[in-house]
């Protein structure tokens, strides 16, 4: 059994959070579907689920450290897609991520060996090369806010000067999930091309934010599991 998102769980319970994560997943391989790229899923070991139907190929995740298994998908996918294919790993945190801005990504790789998205908080929602992936699981044994400096330093250990793309942010705290209802709510009055329809429709189902971190304060059930754990990557 894999566990997602069990910061949010502590406040929202599993049942919700869980609804929450198949949602941001849902959204994001529709946007990727909808950035003109071949969209494939990688995901933990387990049953089939209904959000595979929006992956053009789903494929198990090998290894048991995150690091390891962020590092072989994108070797798998490598292999699987046709030789010197651009490619970007992008995972559900950010279900807002727009498919002009994951196609942007991809175009960003015919002028540079690797991208970088990253993310207000230090780390990075989007990785992306336009040749054999580099390994990058070191990464992750730093502390979030040092997880884009090592990329960039084990890109350029390999000899790959990578592009950083604009910084935005994902989805792991309740504070983060506030900036998304605000965000979508902006994009909404916008009518802007692209809305995260998945996540605005369970979002409608939630309370006020601060109004869940007042009635759960002191509630901290760190256990809290749930099922699925995919992360996605399309060429």
């Amino acid at each position: 059994m894999g566990s997602v998102k069990k910061r949010l769980a502590v406040w929202l319970g599993d049942n919700f959070t869980l609804e929450l994560y198949r949602a941001f997943l849902s959204d994001t391989l529709l946007a990727a579907r909808e950035s003109g790229g071949t969209v494939l899923l990688a995901h933990t070991p387990g049953p089939s689920f209904p959000e595979q139907e929006f992956a053009d190929i789903s494929f198990e995740q090998r290894g048991l450290l995150f690091g390891d298994r962020f590092d072989r998908a994108l070797a798998d996918a490598a292999k699987i897609l046709p030789a010197d294919t651009p490619l970007v790993l992008i995972g559900a945190d950010t279900p807002h991520l727009s498919p002009q801005s994951m196609r942007h990504s991809l175009d960003a790789l015919r002028d540079v060996r690797a991208v970088i998205g990253p993310s207000f908080n230090g780390g990075f929602y989007l990785l992306g090369f336009s040749m054999p992936p580099v390994p990058v699981a070191e990464a992750f044994a730093q502390p979030a806010s040092r997880e884009v400096p090592e990329v960039v330093r084990l890109l350029r250990k390999a000899g790959v000067v990578p592009k950083l793309l604009e910084s935005w942010f994902d989805i792991d705290q309740l504070e983060d999930l506030a900036r998304l209802k605000s965000f979508l709510s902006l994009l909404e009055c916008a009518e802007s091309e692209w809305i995260p329809r998945c996540t605005r429709a369970v979002l409608a189902n939630l309370g006020e934010v601060e109004s869940i971190k007042h009635q759960k304060k002191g509630e901290r059930n760190l256990e809290s599991r749930i099922e699925l754990k995919p992360a996605f990557l399309f060429d």
